[in-house]
């Protein structure tokens, strides 16, 4: 089988992007619609009781809870190495492009989504980007040693979380009460600016969580896709078998443990230890997940299937922080009170789920109808403009 042409390592890389941007708002579309809690314990905020309810929320945890956004991350990371390039030129370059989609991540966290990745993952990879000059074998050892350090901790965690016995809810334990829900919902549908200082502060929360207790697992992903460009994994110069094998053993691994996971804590009623624990199989299945995603994509590369599905993702994966940040402005005006509809809290998970798949089905053809005109996403193009210190031309 022969190798890909450059043209064409870029297009997969391209497809899983775009995958693993529809994959993640699969999973923020709870958050956009919802206290963040309810992503973990659903009955807590609307109705849990229907079988369609609890299948949306259960296919979501199995298939693509935290996988997406590990696929995201770590094909950044392979995107590092190409920008650094064969010659490993200093990795200090890096930090001005960086820098920009640092203060990019910050304007979309805390003016309007508190739920970001880019700021995590701007701030991480400015340390990582340094990691290039390793050997591959080092990339793949210190990758999984971050991220299962990670893991560890989250064990211990859940360990200790479990000691709270079922005396008290996991959400009571981190205030969520009826009357503090009731109080965001009526934040969320009063307006925009009634709800900025709101998420202001969850925003800067969930960046010093991120950066506190999950870096490790960022920068461990970060460090995989960089080794799996490098070694070939992900350039397609491995087999058609080898990619075959890996997929189905990584994602028979990645749905069981998932499966497992949500399923016992649905079974428990969401009772604390069960909660706990299937983040802690969440995260580790998420992992086998992305990388069974990963080897999926490279067989259907290497072996020339779904075409036209492939070629749909790659245009959505094309301009990824533009189809991200599109996500946060249409949930934004669908779910925040004026200027938008303040529906936050009240679309069940049947409901959010034909949501999720009219985005999906928009923002491919959107994506596809953009690039027929312009070079690059809008955000891209602005954070391409702000790199280079000048205007970049980007009309077709």
């Amino acid at each position: 089988m022969p190798d890909y042409a450059p043209s064409q390592r870029h297009d997969v890389l391209d497809e899983m992007r775009g995958f693993a941007v529809l994959a993640m708002f699969a999973v923020n579309i709870q958050l956009f619609a919802l206290v963040w809690i309810a992503a973990d314990i659903p009955g807590l905020q609307g109705d849990f009781d229907s079988w369609g309810d609890r299948a949306v929320w259960l296919v979501i945890q199995t298939l693509v809870s935290q996988s997406g956004t590990a696929l995201f991350i770590a094909l950044f990371g392979a995107a590092l190495v190409l920008s650094v390039g064969a010659a490993r030129q200093n990795p200090t370059r890096q930090w001005p492009r960086l820098s920009w989609l640092l203060l990019l991540g910050l304007l979309h966290a805390h003016l309007f989504w508190y739920g970001d990745i880019l700021v995590p993952l701007a701030l991480v990879a400015m340390i990582v980007v340094a990691a290039n000059g390793m050997t591959v074998r080092g990339l793949w050892g210190l990758g999984l040693g971050l991220i299962g350090f990670t893991g560890l901790m989250l064990l211990a965690g859940s360990a200790i979380g479990a000691l709270i016995g079922d005396s008290i809810t996991a959400a009571g334990a981190m205030g969520f009460n009826p009357e503090a829900i009731a109080d965001i919902e009526a934040l969320y549908r009063t307006g925009f600016l009634a709800r900025l200082g709101y998420n202001m502060s969850i925003a800067l929360q969930s960046e010093m969580m991120q950066i506190v207790f999950m870096s490790g697992r960022i920068a461990g992903c970060l460090l995989l896709g960089m080794a799996g460009l490098r070694s070939g994994f992900l350039t397609g110069t491995w087999s058609a078998r080898q990619y075959g094998w890996i997929a189905a053993i990584a994602l028979v691994l990645g749905v069981a443990v998932c499966l497992a996971g949500a399923v016992n804590a649905m079974a428990s009623g969401f009772s604390p230890a069960a909660v706990l624990q299937n983040r802690v199989a969440q995260y580790f299945g998420s992992l086998a997940l992305a990388l069974g995603y990963a080897a999926a994509f490279m067989l259907a590369a290497k072996l020339d299937l779904a075409r036209a599905a492939r070629a749909a993702l790659a245009a959505v994966g094309r301009m990824p922080i533009s189809n991200y940040v599109l996500q946060t402005l249409l949930m934004t005006l669908l779910f925040v009170g004026f200027p938008g509809l303040g529906q936050f809290g009240q679309i069940d998970r049947t409901g959010l789920a034909l949501i999720l798949v009219s985005v999906w089905v928009a923002q491919i053809f959107g994506s596809i109808f953009w690039l027929q005109r312009y070079s690059y996403g809008p955000v891209e193009w602005v954070w391409r403009s702000l790199t280079a210190g000048r205007p970049q031309a980007w009309l077709r």
